[in-house]
């Protein structure tokens, strides 16, 4: 049957319609929905945590915990467990500290053999000098009993003295270093770094140090 001119009107006018027609709105999501939806904060770089290696660090020119238990237990080559606190009641004028994070190697031999050549340069100061390592007490007692042995090292095989100490990366990573402690317990200086630098910032705390007892700088 032909088609009128009537009956394609309706055809295309539906047409349309269904073209314009807008689609169906989606409803917003209310402010409970909203609400629901949180999104996880993310860790910040570099940020630090609180734990044994991100505690708090003691300030130069604050007095370190005055504990046997502070920096946990320290064995000296003959197998005597002491601590920090005892070590420098003990020593005739205050304590020199060198720290090393790993068992006994080249880098640790270099850092030993500076501290000792660096003995008579401040021999005036009467502060007596020791290497803290993470090594057994048998490896230790192996080097001390060679030729030679120069400075004393002990050991502290967990690091916790160090960590105590905040000889560590921004990370809490352990690293080698070394700080000076006076008879009071008062934290007169500390350093981190390569044996050049740990050297060079050790002559200039005891510099500073000797400046104010008075001494004249002889080194």
């Amino acid at each position: 049957m032909p088609r009128t001119r009537s009956a394609v009107n309706r055809r295309t006018s539906t047409t349309k319609k269904a073209e314009t027609n807008p689609p169906p709105e989606v409803p917003k999501p209310s402010r409970e929905q909203k609400a629901k939806v949180v999104k996880k904060p993310r860790a910040k770089k570099g940020k630090e945590t609180s734990n044994d290696s991100t505690a708090s660090s003691i300030s130069v020119g604050s007095k370190i915990p005055w504990t046997n238990s502070f920096g946990g237990a320290i064995y000296l080559h003959d197998g005597t467990k002491t601590s920090l606190k005892q070590l420098v009641e003990k020593s005739h004028n205050g304590l020199i500290v060198y720290a090393y994070p790993k068992s006994r190697d080249d880098e640790s031999d270099d850092l030993h053999g500076e501290m000792d050549h660096s003995q008579l340069d401040w021999e005036s100061l009467e502060m007596d000098t020791i290497g803290i390592y993470r090594d057994t007490v048998s490896s230790i007692t192996a080097f001390m009993e060679g030729p030679g042995w120069g400075v004393p090292i002990a050991s502290n095989l967990s690091g916790s003295l160090m960590r105590a100490m905040s000889l560590t990366s921004p990370k809490g990573v352990l690293k080698q270093g070394a700080f000076i402690v006076s008879r009071e317990g008062i934290l007169l200086g500390r350093t981190i770094g390569k044996v050049d630098k740990i050297m060079d910032d050790v002559h200039k705390m005891l510099t500073i140090i000797k400046e104010e007892r008075g001494e004249e700088e002889d080194w």
